[in-house]
C-alpha cells in the first residue's frame, strides 16, 4: 500500500485513484477474459490487483503481458509476478512494445487507465494504440468511476457494453467491454 500512496502523491492524475483496485472489481474484469491460446495485455497495471485475479482464474502466466508507465512499480510488478513479462512504458505504444516482443496481437486487452481524467484528444490517441495491440475480433475492457462510456464508442466505430458496476470498490466503479462493431455480436 506505501508503493502505491507514493504514486498516488507523486502523480495524481496519472494513477487517478485512490487505493488499488478491490478484489471485487479485480474479479469481475478477469472474468471477462476469454481462455483461448492468445496473449493478453494488461495497461496501468499499478501494484497487480488485476494482474492477481486474472492469474487466480487460470491464465497461465506465460500469455499475460503488463505495461507499466511507472518505475517503481514496473519494479514492484516484476517482484511480485517474476513469471509474467512486465515492460516499462505507455499505453499509446502498446503495440511497438509487444512487437518487440515478438507478439503481433493480442486478444484482450485490460486497461486500468484513468481514461476520464484525461482530456479528449489524450484520450483517443491511448484509445488507438491500445486498439492497435489488439486483434481485429479482440476486446478491450476499460473500467471508469462515472457512469458514462469513456469513449465515443460509435464515432470510432466501436460497439460499448457495460459489463456491470462494482459498489465494493473505491470509489465504486463501472467495467465496460469494447469491440469493434464489425465483430460485435
Amino acid at each position: 500500500m506505501f508503493l502505491f500512496i507514493r504514486s498516488l502523491l507523486k502523480s495524481p492524475l496519472a494513477v487517478g485513484a485512490l487505493v488499488p483496485s478491490s478484489p471485487q472489481l479485480s474479479r469481475l474484469i478477469a472474468s471477462q477474459v476469454c481462455c483461448g491460446n492468445s496473449h493478453v495485455l494488461e495497461v496501468g497495471a499499478g501494484t497487480g490487483s488485476i494482474t492477481e485475479a486474472l492469474l487466480n482464474l487460470g491464465l497461465p502466466a506465460n500469455r499475460l503481458f503488463v505495461i507499466e508507465r511507472d518505475p517503481s512499480l514496473v519494479a514492484h510488478l516484476y517482484k511480485r509476478f517474476p513469471n509474467i513479462q512486465v515492460r516499462c512504458g505507455d499505453a499509446e505504444h502498446a503495440a511497438a512494445i509487444l512487437c518487440e516482443e515478438g507478439i503481433s496481437e493480442v486478444q484482450t486487452l485490460i486497461s486500468s487507465l484513468p481514461i476520464s481524467n484525461l482530456n479528449g484528444d489524450n484520450r483517443i490517441a491511448i484509445l488507438e494504440g491500445m486498439m492497435n495491440a489488439l486483434a481485429v475480433d479482440g476486446q478491450l475492457i476499460q473500467f471508469t468511476y462515472t457512469a458514462n462510456c469513456p469513449f465515443p464508442a460509435k464515432r470510432l466505430g466501436l460497439h460499448a457494453e457495460r459489463v456491470g458496476r462494482v459498489w465494493m470498490n473505491i470509489p465504486p466503479a463501472v467495467v465496460w467491454k469494447f469491440t469493434r462493431a464489425s465483430y460485435a455480436l
